[in-house]
């Protein structure tokens, strides 16, 4: 199949530009600083993080809470969630210089008080737990599998709740440490796992020239209005980042809000974050009836999770550029740092979304998740 041939490939081009930078060093190939510690590899992570959360959320509705046009969603949103999580740790993996000393020291210098070393615990929790709840679908034991199910939807809320506090260790600052952050994050989790979902489920069918049931477009159809939902509470967000961008009295930290509103990140705030993750999605869901044009439906997904990545490669470098002691007037300080990916980056980052659908392709191959 020339889909999987292609995203396969893709992944050796960024595990080999991953293997590359470990004999290179970071330091040589990435766009990084002492100043810009995290860069463009920590977007994919946090994405396909979100991703897990806002599938196993999704997968709930049919697994645990018996909601019926979600039942049919159960057994490929479960899929979806762990091999997510998956490319995320894929990713992440990518990024650190000394990947085998992760679970090396988890284990023998774990640190209760670290909120990396618990974050890091839970979602290879969640990973496990999801490996058992889908095998559990395959072999038909649904009520293993319902139990399996609530025990990772309560662990992956629970990382993905604290999800800021990972980010705020970083300087601290205000651009990440708003008190609306952890319900951004558990919103926009949602919203791009039925992003997800209105992408791949007519991708599948379109690859294998398949009609879609009834039942599958009564479920588009209820996809729909919780994306609509979704994305009014993504926009309610986005109000909140431009009246931070126009005044000082609803933020932090107006530096980072500015740069991102109305200056040298406005292209990424109004093209991709207001343009492709909240206007054109919302139209094209209305273009597609409910659902019932797939095609138009899944340019709306594959449109809101563009802007939705343009949005968290935003929140994790903007917030960077601001230098600590600005507001000192200091002499000799820069006004803002900068940061500009570098080839290896983006090829890693290329390798951690071909890694995602490679998994995916095979799993439809394997297993038949949305048959």
């Amino acid at each position: 199949m020339v889909p999987l041939a292609l995203s396969a490939l893709v992944t050796a081009l960024g595990v080999a530009f991953g293997i590359h930078a470990l004999i290179a060093g970071h330091d040589h190939v990435f766009g990084t600083s002492r100043e810009v510690p995290w860069g463009i590899l920590i977007t994919p992570y946090v994405f396909f993080a979100c991703l897990a959360t806002g599938a196993c959320i999704l997968s709930s509705l049919g697994q645990i809470f018996r909601i019926t046009p979600f039942v049919p969603l159960a057994k490929s949103t479960v899929y979806i969630s762990l091999i997510a999580m998956a490319a995320g740790l894929f990713a992440i993996g990518l990024e650190v210089e000394s990947p085998w000393r992760v679970p090396v020291f988890g284990i023998i210098s774990a640190n209760p008080l670290s909120n990396i070393w618990w974050k890091s615990a839970i979602y290879t929790l969640f990973l496990l737990l999801m490996i058992a709840n889908y095998l559990s679908l395959l072999r038909g034991r649904e009520k293993l599998a319902r139990r399996f199910a609530i025990a990772a939807l309560i662990a992956i809320t629970c990382g993905n709740l604290n999800m800021n506090s990972d980010m705020a260790l970083i300087g601290a600052r205000g651009f990440w440490a708003e008190n609306y952050m952890p319900l951004f994050f558990l919103t926009v989790s949602c919203l791009i796992a039925c992003a997800a979902v209105a992408l791949l489920v007519p991708l599948n069918y379109w690859l294998y020239d398949r009609e879609m049931s009834e039942e599958l477009n009564s479920t588009l159809s209820a996809l729909c209005k919780i994306t609509l939902a979704l994305i009014g509470g993504l926009m309610m967000f986005q109000v909140m980042k431009i009246m931070g961008g126009f005044s000082t009295e609803f933020t932090e930290n107006p530096e980072a809000m500015q740069l991102l509103v109305r200056g040298d990140y406005a292209l990424n705030f109004w093209l991709g974050e207001i343009g492709l993750a909240v206007v054109l999605p919302v139209v094209l869901i209305f273009a597609s009836r409910g659902g019932r044009r797939p095609g138009i439906l899944a340019l709306a997904g594959f449109c809101l999770l563009v802007g939705v990545f343009v949005m968290f490669y935003d929140l994790i470098v903007v917030g960077q550029l601001i230098p600590h002691f600005q507001a000192y007037d200091l002499y000799g300080y820069p006004e803002f740092y900068s940061y500009s990916p570098r080839l290896h980056e983006l090829f890693m980052v290329a390798g951690a979304i071909g890694f995602f659908f490679t998994t995916y392709l095979l799993g439809e191959i394997l297993f038949k998740n949305g048959r």
